[in-house]
């Protein structure tokens, strides 16, 4: 019999703009194993600005990969990001869980600017203030309900049961503690480059201190390619990927990469030097890049050379075992970047249903 405080495993998904990733990781003895991983891809107008359009397709697409990897669990993590949500860190004076539960909807509408019954919102307090010692920070999340009740929808039209919904930067950060337990710097930033969104998520030991979603992603390159050489958004996205170039003048699409690189730093510095303005004293000591379009040739050293720290690519299975007579070496290698919010999404826990 399930006792009711065992925690369950989730089955990790991530609805993004391109493609829908389904990650399935058990916890075992010392550790945790991945048992199935697989990726769809969705057409561009499926999924806009992160709000979805064609439910449809991203239900059969969903229900698809569930079959074509014999998963049998159905408890899911969906995550969401985008103008929809909102993540504000605000000082307040110090006071137990249920004191904040009373006050939340009080305290949360002034830094929410959205319509309070609009919205679904949850709180963590980070800990006392660094300035003050009768104050405590606290991290309000919020979503706009229409959006977490359409991803949550099509979880449960495609015969699964959405157990969590969390935020895109938070599962990142639950990928990294999990694959980097013993990263020795003190403050991280993540930046995962997506097809329509790069959000970044700042860690100090451990911990979520800044956190910003910019609308511009992979998708923006695939529609220059297209343009630039007149053909399909589905041969600019193979263009892109390097798996389909014949006739392509290469010093062109070189160029092309060159530009969208700079412009992806350019956003990303300016993010991160904001976030160091407000610091004191503080410096990120390296940044972890994932997602598929951390992929463009040139973009990772361009952001070592601009901010002048170490920049790697993240390995979402770094800590994760995972048999490489099922899996195969060189498409983990490949894919591991792109699967970072999938896999954090896998690795939370729910204990109720709603």
């Amino acid at each position: 019999m399930r006792m009711l405080f065992e925690k369950k495993t989730l089955l990790g998904l991530d609805i993004g703009s391109q493609s829908i990733k389904m990650v399935d990781i058990e916890k075992v003895r010392g550790g945790y194993e991945l048992k199935a991983l697989g990726l769809g891809l969705i057409p561009a107008e499926c999924i806009v600005d992160k709000d979805i359009m064609d439910s449809e397709t991203v239900v059969d697409t969903v229900k698809n990969l569930k079959e074509n990897l014999k998963i049998k669990a159905r408890g899911t993590a969906s995550a969401i990001s985008g103008h929809s949500v909102i993540v504000k860190k605000a000082e307040l004076p110090i006071m137990n869980e249920s004191e904040l539960q009373e006050t939340l909807m009080i305290e949360a509408e002034q830094y929410i600017p959205f319509d309070i019954n609009d919205v679904y919102l949850d709180s963590f307090v980070l800990g006392e203030s660094l300035e003050r010692s009768d104050m405590m920070d606290v991290l309000f999340v919020a979503a706009k309900k229409e959006l977490v009740d359409d991803y949550a929808s099509a979880v449960r039209n495609a015969g699964l049961k959405p157990m969590l919904m969390d935020i895109d930067v938070f599962a990142l950060e639950t990928m990294y503690e999990v694959n980097y337990p013993d990263a020795p710097e003190s403050i991280v930033a993540l930046v995962d480059a997506g097809a329509s969104m790069i959000n970044i998520n700042i860690l100090k030991d451990g911990m979520s201190i800044f956190a910003r979603d910019i609308s511009m992603g992979g998708r923006q390159l695939t529609e220059r390619i297209q343009r630039e050489f007149g053909v399909s958004y589905e041969r600019a996205e193979n263009i892109k990927t390097g798996s389909d170039i014949e006739g392509i003048d290469l010093e062109r699409i070189n160029y092309i990469f060159k530009m969208a690189a700079e412009t992806y730093v350019q956003e990303i510095r300016r993010t991160l030097d904001f976030f160091l303005s407000t610091m004191v004293n503080e410096n990120i000591e390296r940044i972890y890049m994932s997602g598929g379009s951390s992929r463009i040739p040139g973009l990772i050293p361009l952001l070592r050379k601009q901010m002048d720290i170490p920049v790697e690519m993240i390995n979402a299975f770094n800590n994760i075992h995972w048999d490489d007579k099922v899996f195969d070496p060189e498409y983990m290698a490949y894919i591991a970047p792109q699967m970072a919010v999938a896999v954090g999404l896998a690795l939370r826990r729910a204990d109720l249903k709603w």
